[in-house]
């Protein structure tokens, strides 16, 4: 038995060192060439130059990083490729800066010296093996690597900063502190490299010859000074590797270990860990024979937090039990940057890490179950599910109720057992300042499974389901839109940056979906490219490119801007005979600029010509000063025209903005019109599109595309996996659904709904505008589509989770009526007239 176990032991320890040679160059003890990068400049310690650490960007550039696989390899990667790759190319937690050292040539003054590196170093070369050897770096641009980076590697920066009267006062509501500002003598961290109370010592030289040792070993030499900031530290330090969402901080890079754990599960004796592990504090040591075994899902998540609790603050607790949990704070929740604990010392499993390892062992022990409902199940559809109020695909399961599923998931005996486990590997890779036998390693990780026991269903304060299942017709909306976007740049970036960022956050900016174009409100320079990538937006715009454009409000550019964009799209849509499916929304926020008789005149006149041209096009203004100057340039001034009050948060100010973007109905379309509304072919076109569990998609048909009667003209719609759908359609109300009542004003809705499964729905508009004069006079066809039974099929590139049903969606036979004729008849007889007065 002994020899069975040995030759393990062996190809184990082979196999590790295979794969740490050929690619876990994170597990190593220093920056690792990949990283370089982000440390050889100062830009990215500044935070306020990564991307906004919040899910929806986390899940955009996961999504980046799945096209580029598939664009590449013409596969789509799999869940288990894409999060292994993620850790095995952006993490590597416990990385510090050394004090009173400079950036030179040859000389990066940081590394991975923080007590997180040592339970990182095990996962990475011996519980999640993998490697990024074939990560597409190309597909992500450096501030896109390097945010990936610092979201999802562990750390603290504990220096002081000169802004704690003032951020750590905000914090004080959260947690009172638990030690006076004076520099403690003893120690209360067993860590030798803990930060906060380090002494002004002589620091220990070591010789090259020693160096040398250690490093063959594979271990560090802890005791260094690379967080002696001085007399004090920060009352209120800097926590890094978190990710903001809805429900709770989470830690980012223990959410992506969880979930790689769990699509590649499994579980090791414990004495071949032990035998693989360093041996430099276990020499002379005897190793007693178990049988106890560890799991990766565990040791990757709430086992290895509670691990760091184990050996590094109990042996010097006095005896008092582990304190777990650490509140705090970001500087800014619609672009989070700095996140600010309430605390200074007790930091081993802080509030995000226990939410990050929750979820991430959630995730991790259904995961195998979800992969069999949905085999194409990609990380970014599992995120965006599980951070959503409907959960992943019908298991109820969601970020909101990971409290509820704690006692499930967790049960209290398994997180000891593993936690004792994990944490006699992780004694081997720490240097701590105390020897400790197994026998009370094993009863501090009880003392600590205790302490969380405790701390989650009490002092994990979360938003429960119930406080977000108050929602309105527009939470069920999924947003898809053209958003084109206006800006007068004489605002000021500081101050109108989160009201835009709130608005296009609640936009669904992803692929497959809404897009944002960004440009000048003064000359319709484009400040943003169209794009689908809401990091783009993040990138392009800033303080530095805003100040490079022209500022003001050019009310006539505006217009003849958005003329030329709209029509350049509907012939692009006439290309790809598509049908739409996207609202058109152009938002302009001007600033207090009035606009002239002139330019009122003109405008006036402009957009009577491109609501004929372009129907539909839908104004909104968000703007400064009195805005009903621009009632008359909107179609509803009660619906359109919004205030842009500094000072007021950008709920308040820009949510209902958003709100209303997402309530315009999405196009359908006769692509054969394309911008010159004319066409000689007749015949059908489609477009699929899909709805998901709890949402309803809403249409509008304008009568342009049916007002002369026409012969067999419909529009269909026809299901594609077999589901049951409810679709009601009205001509007089923008949302009809069954029981329409949030969004109506009046008590009766003239709607009609049906409900089709398996077959096809038709709605005849052969004669839908009989008895009308005027294209203006006849109404639009509203309607709307929602499925009513669960499905787990949707494999398609556009599936932006795998349980939306697939439809198609199919215009037969339209016609093309712009009235744009009459207008421009209408402007050569208003010209002619001037010249006529000219001349008399």
């Amino acid at each position: 038995m002994k020899l069975q176990q040995l030759l393990a032991a062996v190809c184990c320890l082979a196999a590790a060192l295979i794969l740490k040679t050929k690619a876990q160059e994170n597990a190593m003890l220093q920056i690792p060439p990949s990283l370089v990068e982000c440390y050889n400049t100062s830009y990215f310690m500044n935070r306020d130059n990564r991307l906004p650490a919040n899910m929806d960007t986390l899940i955009s550039l996961i999504e980046k990083v799945e096209n580029s696989y598939a664009a590449s390899s013409g596969v789509q990667a799999d869940i288990r490729t894409v999060s292994v790759a993620l850790l095995h190319r952006f993490r590597q937690d416990g990385i510090k800066k050394a004090a009173g050292i400079n950036v030179a040539d040859g000389v990066i003054p940081y590394s991975p010296t923080g007590f997180q590196f040592p339970k990182l170093k095990i996962l990475l070369s011996r519980l999640i093996p993998g490697n990024a050897n074939t990560f597409p770096n190309s597909s992500l641009t450096r501030v896109e690597r390097c945010s990936l980076h610092f979201m999802l590697s562990s750390t603290f920066d504990t220096r002081t900063r000169g802004d704690e009267n003032n951020v750590c006062n905000q914090l004080s509501q959260y947690r009172a502190q638990r030690l006076p500002r004076s520099l403690k003598k003893e120690h209360e961290n067993n860590f030798i490299s803990a930060s906060e109370w380090l002494e002004a010592r002589s620091k220990r030289g070591r010789s090259s010859d020693s160096v040398s040792k250690y490093e063959q070993l594979g271990e560090l030499d802890y005791e260094s000074d690379w967080a002696y900031a001085g007399p004090e530290t920060s009352q209120c330090p800097v926590e890094d590797g978190l990710v903001r969402t809805r429900w709770g901080t989470i830690s980012g890079g223990t959410l992506i270990a969880g979930i790689a754990a769990g699509v590649q599960q499994q579980t090791v004796q414990l004495n071949t860990l032990l035998t693989l592990a360093s041996q430099r504090r276990a020499r002379g040591r005897s190793q007693s024979q178990t049988s106890n075994t560890i799991d990766n899902r565990w040791a990757a998540t709430l086992a290895g937090e509670l691990a760091e609790v184990t050996l590094v603050q109990l042996p010097v607790s006095n005896g008092n039990p582990a304190s777990v949990g650490a509140t705090g704070g970001w500087n800014d929740t619609v672009l989070p940057h700095w996140y600010f604990l309430s605390q200074r010392n007790n930091l081993e499993a802080t509030d995000a890490e226990i939410r990050g390892g929750l979820d991430g062992l959630i995730l991790a022990k259904n995961v195998a179950s979800w992969r069999t409902q949905a085999p194409s199940l990609k990380l970014s559809q599992l995120l965006r599910m599980y951070y959503s109020t409907n959960g992943v695909l019908s298991s109820g399961i969601n970020a909101c109720s990971r409290q509820n599923q704690f006692t499930n998931v967790a049960p209290s005996q398994e997180m000891e057992d593993q936690t004792n486990a994990f944490a006699l590997i992780l004694d081997r890779e720490m240097q701590l300042r105390v020897t400790l036998q197994p026998s009370l390693i094993s009863q501090f990780a009880g003392n600590a499974t205790a302490s969380l026991v405790t701390y989650v269903p009490q002092s994990l304060n979360d938003v429960s389901c119930m406080a977000t299942s108050n929602l309105d017709l527009t939470d069920a909306i999924t947003p898809m839109t053209n958003l084109y976007l206006f800006l007068d740049t004489s605002w000021q970036y500081s101050t109108i940056v989160d009201y835009i960022a709130y608005v296009i956050q609640q936009l669904n900016i992803h692929p497959y979906a809404s897009t944002i174009t960004m440009l000048s409100a003064q000359d319709g320079s484009i400040i943003v490219n169209t794009t689908n990538y809401i990091t783009d937006v993040y990138q392009q715009w800033n303080a530095t490119t805003q100040a490079t454009y022209t500022q003001g409000f050019n009310l006539p550019n505006v217009l003849r801007t958005i003329q030329n964009l709209t029509q350049y799209l509907m012939n692009e849509e006439k290309t790809n005979s598509s049908l739409s499916g996207h609202s058109l929304v152009a938002l302009i926020i001007p600033n207090q600029q009035t606009i002239n008789d002139g330019d009122s005149s003109y405008a006036t006149t402009e957009i009577q010509y491109i609501q004929e041209q372009i129907p539909d096009l839908r104004f909104i203004y968000y703007g400064g000063g009195s805005i009903q100057r621009f009632s008359s340039f909107v179609r509803d001034p009660t619906q359109d025209l919004f205030s842009l009050t500094l000072g007021s948060t950008p709920a308040t100010s820009a949510g209902p903005v958003a709100k209303r973007i997402v309530q315009i109905p999405r196009r359908v379309i006769n692509p054969r019109c394309g911008s010159t509304w004319y066409t000689n072919s007749w015949g059908t076109d489609q477009t699929a599109q899909y709805v998901g569990p709890g949402k309803v998609n809403f249409y509008r048909v304008s009568s342009n595309y049916f007002f002369g009667a026409g012969a067999n003209r419909y529009l269909t719609i026809q299901s594609q996996n077999g589901g049951t759908y409810t679709i009601c359609t009205s001509r007089t109300y923008a949302w009809p659904q069954q029981n329409s009542t949030t969004l109506s004003t009046t008590n009766s809705i003239d709607q009609s709904c049906t409900q089709i499964s398996g077959n096809s729905f038709s709605y005849d508009l052969s004669n839908a505008c009989e008895g009308y004069y005027t294209i203006t006079q006849c109404p639009d066809l509203y309607l709307s589509v929602q499925a009513t039974s669960n499905t787990t099929s949707c494999i398609q590139d556009a599936c932006q989770t795998p349980d939306q049903w697939r439809y198609i969606m199919s215009m037969v036979n339209m016609g093309c009526y712009s009235g744009v004729s009459g207008i421009a008849a209408s402007l050569l007889i208003i010209v002619f007239a001037i010249l006529a007065l000219r001349l008399i």
